[in-house]
C-alpha cells in the first residue's frame, strides 16, 4: 500500500505541475527564472529526501519534490524548442544527450547504490543538479517578448486551442500512447525478470538496447519528419507500440523477443521529437510553456496514473498477459483510430518565425533549420544575453 501511494505521487505531480509553472512562465514572460526556481527547489527537496524517516513526511516530501522536479523536463524541451528558433539547429539532436545521461546515468547510480549504499545516490542528484544550474545560468540565454512584438493576451490566445480540433485530437493520442508506454515502464522489467526465471542480466541488457535505439531515431529526427511528415511518424510509432504489445501477450522466451525492443526508439524517441515539434509550433503566441506543460502532463501524468493503477490491477489480478492483452487490442486500436483522426485534422503551421520562412522557406518542422545560420529576433522575441538586434 505504502509502495503504491509513493509511485502515485509523481504521477499526480506531473499532471498538475508542469501546466502550472509552464503557464507561470508564460504570465510573467520569463521561462528562465521559472526554471532555475524550480530547478533550485527541485534539488533541495530531493536532497532532503534522505534525512526524513517517516512515511508521512516521505509522502509529504516526495509530493513537493515531484511537484518542482516535474516541470523542469517540459521546461528544458522549451528552452531548447525556443533557443533553436534563434540560433537554428535540430531538436533531436539536442534530446539525443537526454538518452545518453539516463543511460550512464542510471548505470553509475547502480553501481554507486550498491558500492557505497543509496543515500550517496542524493548527494549525485544535487551534485548533477548544481552542475545543471551553472550551465543554465552560464550558458543558457534568456529570452522574453519583444516589446515591439505582437502582444495578445495570455487567456485568450490559450482559449484559441479549443479551436484547434488537430490539437484535441492529438492530446488524446498523446493520452493512449502515455498509458501503452506506463505500461511498459512500470511492468516490463518485472515481467520478462520473472519470464527469463529471475535473470537480473535481461535487464540490463533491455536497458542498453532501448537506450541505444533512441539516438539515431532522435538524431535523424528532423530528416524522418521532412521525408514522411510528423502526422505520419506519429502513426508508424504507435504501430510500434501495437507490436510491441503483441509481442509481450505471446511472448515466453524474453531472449528471443529482446530484437524488439528497439522499438523503442521509435515509441519513444521518434514519437517524443513529433510530439513536442507539432504541440510547439502549433502554440499560439505566450503560451508555448503551458502547451509544452501540458503535453507532459498528459503523457507522463495522466498516462501513467491510468497504467500505474489500471495495469497493477490486472497484472495482480489476471495476470500479466492479461494486461499486455488489453494494450494490444483495447487501447492499441484506439490510438490507431485517433492516430489516422489526427492525420486527417493536422495541418502546416507556419514556422515561428518569419525571418527563417523568408530565409530557408516554409517548413512544417524546426529541425530544417541550419544551426550554423544564427538569427537573432523570431517570433517578437528578442534574445537578452550575446546576440544584437538586427
Amino acid at each position: 500500500m505504502q509502495i503504491g501511494i509513493l509511485l502515485t505521487l509523481p504521477c499526480v505531480c506531473a499532471i498538475i505541475a508542469p501546466p502550472i509553472w509552464g503557464g507561470v512562465a508564460d504570465v510573467i514572460k520569463n521561462q528562465k527564472l521559472v526554471h532555475i526556481f524550480c530547478l533550485i527547489s527541485a534539488a533541495l527537496f530531493m536532497f532532503s529526501l534522505r534525512f526524513v524517516s517517516t512515511f508521512n513526511v516521505m509522502c509529504i516530501m516526495l509530493f513537493v519534490a515531484n511537484f518542482q522536479t516535474q516541470p523542469t523536463w517540459s521546461l528544458l524541451d522549451q528552452t531548447a524548442m525556443t533557443m533553436l528558433v534563434h540560433i537554428g539547429g535540430v531538436y533531436g539532436k539536442q534530446r539525443l544527450y537526454g538518452a545518453v545521461g539516463y543511460g550512464i546515468g542510471g548505470y553509475f547510480a547502480g553501481v554507486m547504490a550498491a558500492a557505497i549504499g543509496i543515500a550517496w545516490c542524493f548527494n549525485m542528484v544535487l551534485g548533477l543538479s548544481c552542475i545543471s544550474l551553472f550551465i543554465l545560468l552560464r550558458f543558457i540565454p534568456a529570452y522574453q517578448p519583444d516589446d515591439e512584438g505582437t502582444k495578445s493576451d495570455y487567456l485568450q490566445s490559450l482559449a484559441i486551442i479549443w479551436d484547434q480540433p488537430d490539437v484535441l485530437v492529438l492530446y488524446i493520442v498523446v493520452l493512449l500512447g502515455g498509458i501503452l508506454g506506463g505500461l511498459i515502464d512500470n511492468f516490463l522489467f518485472l515481467f520478462y525478470f520473472n519470464l527469463s526465471g529471475n535473470d537480473a542480466r535481461l535487464v540490463g541488457v533491455i536497458i542498453a538496447t532501448e537506450t541505444i535505439s533512441e539516438l539515431p531515431l532522435f538524431f535523424f529526427s528532423n530528416k524522418i519528419f521532412e521525408r514522411f511528415g510528423t502526422p505520419n511518424c506519429i502513426l508508424f510509432s504507435v504501430v510500434a507500440y501495437g507490436v510491441r504489445m503483441i509481442v509481450y501477450t505471446y511472448a515466453h522466451n524474453p531472449w528471443v523477443w529482446l530484437p524488439f525492443e528497439a522499438l523503442h526508439g521509435m515509441t519513444f524517441g521518434l514519437l517524443w521529437a513529433a510530439f513536442t515539434n507539432y504541440i510547439f509550433q502549433s502554440s499560439p503566441e505566450g503560451t508555448e510553456g503551458t502547451m509544452i506543460g501540458l503535453l507532459t502532463a498528459v503523457q507522463k501524468g495522466m498516462g501513467a496514473a491510468c497504467s500505474t493503477l489500471m495495469g497493477g490491477y490486472v497484472y495482480e489480478h489476471f495476470g500479466p498477459r492479461v494486461m499486455w492483452g488489453i494494450g494490444a487490442f483495447v487501447v492499441f486500436p484506439l490510438a490507431i483510430l485517433f492516430s489516422i483522426i489526427f492525420s486527417c485534422l493536422a495541418r502546416e503551421y507556419p514556422e515561428k518565425s518569419a525571418a527563417t520562412r523568408e530565409k530557408w522557406g516554409s517548413s512544417s518542422s524546426l529541425c530544417s533549420i541550419d544551426i550554423n545560420d544564427r538569427i537573432s529576433k523570431k517570433n517578437g522575441y528578442t534574445e537578452i544575453d550575446g546576440v544584437p538586434d538586427l
